[in-house]
């Protein structure tokens, strides 16, 4: 039985084990896009849009396992546990995409703004994606029959 003394670090811990399931249906997402645009012989630019389609199946993933083992407040639920999954990703994202604060500042005035602008909207668009899936995906698995236990 859960209570309010609950040390924080078992209460965070159905969130990471969520993440982590979540990390590896965004994976399987993303094998399953690579080889579809392979055989389809898809252009690269398409690849945007399947690694978001990616990211959301992540974010749903995370949020319904967490909700289903915590069994109560699928919004906030599934919104936390999102979150916790599109952080990392969006700093790797941030990281392997090139985008350095210095070459911001370095390069000439506009593009230098276009750049920070283009990272900060795709930051925007997986926060915006994260929290919607995250919360479609906690009301499902809290509205799940059964549960984890």
């Amino acid at each position: 039985m859960r209570t309010k003394n609950t040390p924080p670090l078992r209460r965070f811990r159905v969130y990471v084990a969520a993440a982590i399931l979540g990390v590896i249906a965004s994976g399987i997402a993303l094998v399953f896009f690579a080889l579809l645009m392979f055989l389809l012989r898809l252009p690269i630019e398409r690849s945007d849009f399947f690694s978001l389609l990616a990211f959301g199946i992540g974010c749903i993933a995370t949020a319904y396992f967490a909700g289903a083992a915590k069994r109560q407040g699928g919004l906030a639920t599934g919104v936390k546990a999102a979150i916790l999954f599109a952080l990392p990703v969006a700093m790797l994202g941030l990281v392997f995409s090139g985008f350095a604060p210095s070459e911001v500042v370095a390069a000439s005035e506009t593009e230098g703004v276009n750049k920070a602008l283009s990272a900060f909207a795709e930051l925007m668009n997986k926060a915006v994606i994260s929290v919607i899936c995250g919360a479609v995906g906690g009301v499902l698995g809290v509205n799940k029959n059964g549960g984890f236990r």
